[in-house]
């Protein structure tokens, strides 16, 4: 029997593999034989140390949400005590923060979620959650504001990212990247210009 600790980083170990070939290959392209090689281990320790494929479907959904949340944390606690909002667009449009793998994983897990309504209604809460995370940035810098242009803002912030962030799969583009950290910034603008208006 492996000691608990190595027990844990052959999970750990495999549940990265899994993301690489779900972010290659989609859920129905990471198979068994494709994990266990690009983890470099046997098959059987697959699921010794996991379990069987829904196991690791479920290990990995587990683990993608929670890495999600606790990124959003840092990053929300990391951001200056004033230009909060400033600090968060000049991050989000950053391409140094792309993370290419990331977004094949998120749009891997969207597809699933088609057909699967209980990955479909925690990826809609994921989604939620991080527009309010982002409102709740834009309200600190803007606590005037009506809360539906607040959301509304926070939604089109998010909803821009994520395209940008999708496009960069293919190569970064620093015209796009820029011009629609412009768009974002400019949602904010129109918050700031109705406050003083």
């Amino acid at each position: 029997m492996p000691r608990p600790a190595l027990k844990k980083e052959r999970r750990e170990q495999i549940l990265q593999a899994f993301e690489r070939c779900v972010a290659r290959y989609g859920f129905e392209g990471a198979t068994l034989e494709r994990i266990a090689e690009e983890a470099g281990l046997a098959r059987a320790l697959i699921r010794h140390n996991v379990g069987n494929r829904d196991d690791l479907v479920e290990a990995m959904v587990e683990r993608f949400f929670a890495h999600s949340n606790a990124q959003w944390t840092t990053l929300i606690e990391a951001l200056p005590e004033t230009g909060k909002t400033k600090a968060l667009i000049e991050y989000l449009f950053d391409s140094r923060y792309s993370d290419p793998q990331l977004v094949l994983l998120t749009e891997a897990l969207i597809a699933a979620g088609a057909q699967d309504a209980e990955l479909a209604k925690r990826l809609r809460d994921w989604i939620d959650q991080s527009v309010d995370m982002i409102a709740d940035v834009v309200r600190q810098g803007f606590p005037d504001a009506e809360s539906d242009r607040v959301e509304a803002s926070a939604a089109g912030i998010l909803g821009i990212y994520f395209n940008v962030d999708s496009f960069a799969l293919i190569g970064d583009m620093p015209r796009l990247r820029t011009l629609s950290k412009a768009a974002a910034q400019a949602l904010i603008d129109n918050l700031e210009w109705r406050a003083v208006r």
